[in-house]
């Protein structure tokens, strides 16, 4: 007996016979437990087969072989079970994890088909809405196309009169042609000492500053004396008054 239960206990040393014990002398004890009923069961068959030979006169041997089998074929089918047992936890999670998931979705999709009811009732109810703007608008375009036909007579004469201010606007500047052109001969005539003349005051005179203004205005800057001294100073500003861009200047200047 106790050859056997050494054999059981160094086969079942190999393996943990329930992974949920933390303590070491319970587990001693599952071990040895599950040891003696290795020996419990083989003993017990080397029994009944000794009572069946002497009863019916018939032999079923009993080997170490048959014990040691008994001790592996429990081990593999432990093994083998608690693969099949993890398996079917996996697959349990798994589809726990799937419905948990679809039931989430569902829960969105039911939000958003709400919601989507929603919007389809506030869009016919807006559709409705602007049919009738529609229908309106259809009427008070065809009142329009009748006040049209109504003003084409006025839009005639109103023609003739954008001529005639056209007309005065194009001698207007007939007019003022010449006096572009004195300034451009003025500019052109410019040269560094004037600039450096002009510069040099610390208040300019009234023309002179109010040309200045003038000129920080056309440049997009700053219409102040201190600013125009500043210019003033770029050797290039004779050139850059001369090459200025006239004929396109923004409505705002």
């Amino acid at each position: 007996k106790d050859a056997l239960l050494e054999v059981a206990e160094r086969y079942l040393e190999k393996i943990d016979l329930d992974p949920s014990m933390t303590e070491p002398a319970k587990k001693e004890a599952l071990m040895k437990s599950c040891a003696s009923m290795f020996v419990t069961s083989h003993q017990s068959v080397v029994e009944n087969s000794n009572k069946m030979l002497l009863e019916m006169k018939r032999h079923n041997y009993v080997t170490p072989t048959n014990y040691l089998e008994l001790v592996t074929g429990y081990i593999s089918m432990l093994s083998d079970k608690r693969k099949e047992l993890d398996d079917a936890a996996k697959k349990l999670r798994n589809g726990l994890f799937k419905i948990d998931d679809t039931r989430a979705k569902v829960e969105v999709m039911s939000v958003e088909l709400e919601e989507s009811k929603t919007k389809v009732l506030q869009f016919q109810k807006e559709c409705e809405e602007y049919l009738v703007v529609i229908v309106q608008q259809k009427r008070e375009a065809d009142e329009q196309q009748k006040a049209v036909v109504a003003r084409s007579a006025k839009i005639g004469e109103e023609e003739v009169k954008c001529r005639q201010i056209a007309d005065a606007a194009e001698a207007d500047l007939e007019e003022a042609l010449p006096f572009l052109e004195a300034a451009v001969l003025a500019l052109n005539s410019l040269n560094k000492k004037d600039i450096t003349e002009i510069r040099s005051y610390n208040k300019a005179p009234g023309l002179v500053q109010d040309v200045m203004e003038a000129v920080m205005v056309l440049r997009g800057s700053d219409p102040s004396w201190p600013e125009a001294k500043k210019q003033l100073g770029d050797p290039n500003f004779i050139q850059q008054l001369i090459n200025y861009d006239k004929d396109n200047m923004s409505d705002r200047i």
